[in-house]
């Protein structure tokens, strides 16, 4: 799975102190308090704009739980692949097609504030998204291909502060709807490179991709005035497939085994975001693979990833949908 990071833009946070008028005396948020939730935001908009939306982040419909960064919830579904079969560029053996690429997630996150100011409060973030996008493949022979793809992601979070103090209670009645209790629309631009090689041994499928993605994010509309998000980052993924058939026949499909390991390198805002610099992900899956065509799909069944990184690590499982085009 592939992350990546964006900074929240909130200059203007850092240069006031957020005061309302009670009747004893005004509440004032401190510096401290502002820190901790200008780094919380930026953290949480990003992993959820590009877990919930992005096409290769994750495969499937997943629910996350687990690591260091926060509590996750994350259920997404999503396909890509050529929409026709390769045909030749009239250049040797070089041939081509088209490919779209999609998806649709939800994210929910929490941020437990377990040190500092906001020491035992609490700040939700929901976020949904969805990605388009595509590109050709260009097919060098029968197991080499190259795609250049670009894509565009839309992202929408919501944020919830919930106060389990009085201190809490003084910073949500103060920055609600500014530092706290907001909106926030975002796009995104995704191109990205996708390399390729696969191979089969008897029926055994075998496939090693590389893919490189560069995201850039930016928000074009928010309910709080000190609310912006703006980001570059890079990652980089290596992944070994494997797709083995058991010869096992059912309702007109078959039974199939496999799974996948892979690292993934992160650059930019993307170590920021997850505080590592790469990471690995273990996948295991037990799924029925149709024989003919049945609504593009490629098989489904059930799927489970272990990711671990420096401060970080997970799991995933649930279903594993995977179309083809």
């Amino acid at each position: 799975m592939q992350f990546f990071a964006v900074v929240a833009r909130l200059s203007l946070a850092t240069q006031i102190l957020v005061v309302i008028s009670t009747a004893a005396q005004p509440v004032v948020i401190p510096p401290a308090a502002i820190e901790q939730l200008q780094q919380a935001i930026g953290h949480r908009v990003e992993l959820g704009t590009i877990l919930g939306g992005d096409y290769a982040a994750a495969g499937g419909i997943y629910s996350f739980r687990g690591g260091s960064v926060a509590d996750l919830n994350l259920s997404k579904i999503g396909g890509g692949g050529d929409v026709a079969e390769p045909k030749p560029l009239g250049l040797g053996d070089l041939r081509w097609a088209p490919v779209l690429q999609g998806n649709l997630g939800r994210l929910a996150a929490s941020d437990d504030f377990k040190s500092g100011y906001l020491e035992g409060n609490k700040s939700t973030y929901d976020t949904y998204a969805v990605q388009l996008g595509g590109g050709a493949r260009f097919h060098f022979n029968q197991h080499l291909s190259l795609a250049p793809l670009f894509s565009a992601l839309y992202g929408h979070t919501e944020n919830e502060f919930q106060a389990g103090n009085a201190i809490g209670e003084a910073v949500k009645a103060a920055a609600s709807g500014t530092l706290v209790d907001w909106k926030v629309d975002t796009w995104s631009i995704v191109p990205a490179l996708d390399l390729k090689c696969d191979w089969t041994w008897g029926r055994t499928a075998f496939e090693f991709r590389s893919r490189f993605d560069y995201f850039h994010t930016e928000s074009f509309k928010t309910s709080s005035p000190l609310i912006g998000i703006e980001g570059s980052s890079q990652t980089w993924e290596n992944k070994f497939d494997a797709d083995v058939p058991l010869g096992l026949r059912l309702l007109g499909g078959e039974l199939h085994t496999g799974g996948f390991v892979s690292r993934t390198e992160l650059f930019g805002d993307a170590v920021q975001g997850l505080s590592v610099n790469n990471f690995y992900t273990l996948n295991g899956r037990f799924v029925w693979a149709p024989l003919g065509k049945f609504l593009k799909l490629r098989w489904f069944g059930l799927g489970a990833s272990f990711f671990l990184g420096e401060h970080f690590q997970g799991w995933s499982a649930g279903v594993d949908l995977s179309f083809k085009l």
